[in-house]
């Protein structure tokens, strides 16, 4: 993980054979997890948020399966929304955690909204940013690339590129793709490069048994998050090309959540917008998760 300040703790827990390699810092009395997201990068996408909650809080990361220092398992079932939650408890077991807040970017808000609604006595808050968890219906190019994921295609373009075989002929022309959009505002170049880096230290066929794999959609997602009862926050950019606004929206109603809106910003505002984001996670966990007294 690329941050200003070393690790208290590294290890590694191992469930049913998948190593699952996490990471502590800082030392506070209270605890913050901050989830994975899908398995196209591991959990540096983090490094702005460590280095500023650290100094007052215990922070737990871990890489998720598939990509930086976690195994990468075969087979679709070992990519389930329900996989990364045991994964997440088990860390946080390891680490010696009872109660977390949570913060979560994108894929994470499934795994987030399902370790709240079926675990809250060890979930104090939820903190979703660019949540992809589809309480709604998706964009109609997303939706038909999504459809032709497993056939091949003539060409290639825009969200054509969703595609196995795609993937298998150009990963590195994906990865630019996609972080292009996951990266919509000027000057994204040094954050789109980043990513590909992280993108790099995975395959193209570990990251398609992902998209087969067990999710929260529709009835289910709507369903998890109509269960949380802790306090909640949702961060979403006004241009997100990945995640769609009103899937924050819908989010923040359903679960009751302060909303924060940030103009102009894309999926990625931990990044982009670290110092805007920061400060909203700031002040929600001060009201609702805050460091004790004298820590």
């Amino acid at each position: 993980m690329l941050v200003d300040i070393p690790a208290r703790l590294e290890g590694a827990i191992s469930r049913n054979g998948v190593k699952i390699a996490f990471q502590v810092f800082g030392d506070g009395p209270r605890s913050l997890l901050l989830l994975p997201t899908w398995t196209i990068v591991h959990s540096d996408f983090w490094h702005r948020q460590v280095p500023h909650l650290a100094p007052r809080y215990t922070v737990v990361t871990f890489d998720g399966r598939g990509n930086g220092s976690s195994d990468r398992p075969a087979g679709a079932h070992s990519y389930g929304v329900r996989e990364t939650v045991d994964d997440a408890l088990a860390v946080m077991d390891a680490v010696g955690t009872d109660r977390v807040g949570v913060l979560a970017v994108s894929a994470g808000a499934e795994w987030a909204a399902l370790l709240a609604a079926e675990h809250a006595e060890r979930v104090a808050a939820v903190v979703f940013i660019g949540s992809s968890m589809a309480l709604g219906p998706d964009t109609e190019e997303r939706t038909a690339a999504a459809t032709a994921f497993d056939k091949p295609q003539a060409d290639y373009k825009g969200w054509g590129k969703w595609n196995r075989h795609y993937w298998r002929q150009d990963w590195p022309g994906f990865l630019e793709f996609f972080f292009s959009r996951c990266f919509t505002e000027p000057d994204s170049r040094t954050y789109i490069d980043h990513f590909i880096q992280m993108g790099l230290q995975t395959t193209p066929d570990i990251v398609a048994i992902t998209v087969g794999a067990e999710a929260l959609e529709g009835a289910a997602a709507l369903n998890v998050a109509g269960a949380i009862s802790c306090p909640c926050l949702v961060i979403h950019g006004d241009e997100d090309a990945i995640a769609p606004l009103q899937w924050g929206i819908d989010l923040a109603r359903i679960t009751r959540a302060e909303l924060h809106v940030l103009p102009g910003a894309g999926h990625e505002p931990q990044l982009r917008e670290a110092e805007e984001t920061n400060r909203l996670i700031d002040g929600f966990l001060a009201r609702v998760w805050p460091p004790l007294a004298g820590a």
